[in-house]
């Protein structure tokens, strides 16, 4: 089906977005400009790097037409739109506005692709 295609793809892009932008930031060492606190970025970090697999394994099972796809795709979606609107916070903070604004337009795509699937694919 085109929408298992979409969220497979959607959820693969997201997860390997955010731990590249993570990897880029840990090796050029500019991670203390995102998140000032050492233990608060961290965690943060790990977080989005669990996010990050999550949304990666559900995207593959999704292409590949796994039965247990769907129900691992709502949990990544739930961590996607967590990071997300975390993430609004921490930028907005610190007045990068257009990441803002990317991240806003991602968390509006993100909710739009969850009540379609749940309308399309559960019901």
């Amino acid at each position: 089906m085109v929408l298992a295609i979409i969220n497979g793809i959607f959820t693969i892009s997201a997860g390997l977005i955010t731990a590249l932008l993570w990897i880029i930031v840990i090796i050029k060492k500019i991670d203390h400009k995102f998140i000032e606190k050492p233990f608060e970025r961290l965690f943060h970090i790990i977080a989005e790097f669990i996010m990050s697999v999550v949304a990666i394994v559900a995207g593959i099972a999704l292409l590949l037409g796994q039965t247990w796809s769907l129900p691992l795709f709502y949990v990544a979606m739930g961590l996607i739109l967590y990071a997300l609107v975390n993430a609004i916070g921490i930028y907005k903070e610190k007045k990068f506005k257009l990441l803002v604004i990317i991240l806003v337009i991602s968390t509006v795509i993100t909710l739009a692709l969850i009540v379609t699937s749940i309308i399309v694919l559960t019901i």
